[in-house]
């Protein structure tokens, strides 16, 4: 410990005579506020031992000198890939010595995802067990499907005169959509976003919408992210959109952002901007700014990974947003936009990013600002890679399960 924490005796268990005492901690102590960080600097400190560094972009990543080896932790769980056997060996080895580790090849579940490993050496993701608990929770095992996130004609605002109903029910079900929609399902992503502002007051109202989402979820519990090995693709792309004064109250817009790499989502984003825009092509322009952060630090992790040329190019649709990020200079009528929003500006002068205007219904963000129809989702699924999950895991491993199997806890 590297501050001073008193606790409580245990109930039961007091010392005679000094039951009024209390007990200064030795050690981390699990359910303290400072027992993660204490776990997180004794976990860097293991594995320099094991000569793996932290990446500069993600506290939770880790390279060794060649970059042969890559580790991604979460608390103590993890997933490692490594370019040869021997090195992957070798690791686990020096691991092993410092922490008691459970080590699995070709996982088939990682912090609450299903993974499946397709022959062709793709995988998906998917959490239809996470789904199905949330039907069964809501009493929404045996509803009817839907083809849709929400109505065509959806719109949320807040309900003064409506029945206001459980709060911790909406909330905890609002917690496990987020949970779905910022993992595996971008399509949900615009629909919970909605929602999830009406989490202090909600009503009947609000609380039919949710159920409406939920028999999605049922129609489509067999959606799986898929990622596959297409090199051909552009390394780093990123598509931008807007939705103009949605908020009907306070008239702000709705960003959405999807990132890839190879043409496989990494990132997207669902989120009511903070600014007031006064045009559409505000609102779009300042849309690509927040793309534009997202893509340069996605650039810097893989530059860390070994991989160059990483400069990326972003997607939109307006042409008057794209013209304001390639001018040198500001005019009358965008000059008032906020200094914040002008690193897209700043990247693109230096060559560091490429915007590329689109097709209006190419738009892949298209689907993170605003509810769409059956024929434009589906036309959606497979350009955000959403696949239904046709087969069950390989039964031929491209690896030999040999290691025993042994969390990462402390030796």
């Amino acid at each position: 410990m590297d501050t001073t924490v008193y606790v409580k005796q245990v109930r039961g268990f007091e010392m005679k005579g000094k039951e009024g005492w209390v007990w200064k901690l030795n050690k981390s102590l699990y359910g303290t506020k400072q027992a993660p960080r204490m776990w997180q600097l004794k976990l860097v400190s293991i594995l320099e031992k094991c000569d793996m560094h932290k990446s500069k972009s993600d506290d939770s990543l880790f390279l060794n000198k060649d970059l042969s080896l890559i580790l991604h932790v979460h608390v103590d769980d993890g997933f490692l890939i490594g370019k040869e056997e021997l090195i992957l060996q070798d690791f686990l080895n020096r691991l092993n010595k410092e922490l008691t580790i459970k080590y699995k090849r070709q996982p088939t579940q990682h912090l609450g995802y299903m993974i499946t490993w397709h022959k062709d050496g793709s995988l998906g993701l998917s959490q239809s067990d996470l789904i199905k608990k949330l039907l069964y929770d809501n009493n929404m095992s045996d509803s009817k499907g839907v083809k849709t996130p929400c109505n065509g004609n959806f719109h949320m605002e807040i309900d003064n005169e409506g029945e206001v109903i459980a709060i911790t029910d909406f909330q905890r079900a609002t917690g496990s959509l987020k949970y779905l929609a910022q993992h595996t399902r971008p399509d949900i992503m615009f629909t919970v976003n909605q929602l999830s502002r009406y989490s202090i007051k909600p009503t009947i109202k609000h609380w039919t919408a949710i159920k409406h989402l939920m028999r999605y979820l049922k129609a489509t519990i067999n959606l799986s992210l898929t990622f596959s090995k297409r090199t051909n693709e552009t390394l780093l792309e990123g598509w931008a959109d807007a939705d103009y004064a949605n908020d009907k109250t306070d008239r702000k817009s709705i960003t959405g952002i999807l990132t890839s790499v190879y043409g496989n989502p990494i990132s997207w984003l669902s989120k009511k901007q903070t600014v007031v825009a006064q045009s559409t092509t505000e609102a779009e322009f300042i849309a690509m700014n927040i793309c534009a952060k997202q893509l340069r630090w996605m650039s810097f992790l893989l530059m860390e990974m070994g991989i160059k040329d990483t400069k990326p190019t972003l997607y939109n649709d307006n042409s008057g947003a794209t013209t304001i990020a390639k001018q040198a200079t500001l005019n009358p009528n965008t000059k008032h936009i906020e200094i914040r929003f002008q690193y897209l500006r700043d990247i693109v002068l230096k060559r560091q990013l490429t915007i590329v205007q689109f097709g209006m219904n190419d738009m892949l963000a298209d689907v993170l600002t605003k509810p769409l129809g059956v024929k434009k989702l589906t036309m959606v699924y497979p350009q955000i890679h959403l696949k239904e999950i046709r087969g069950v895991l390989t039964k031929e491993s491209p690896f030999e399960d040999n290691c025993e199997d042994r969390s990462l806890e402390e030796g």
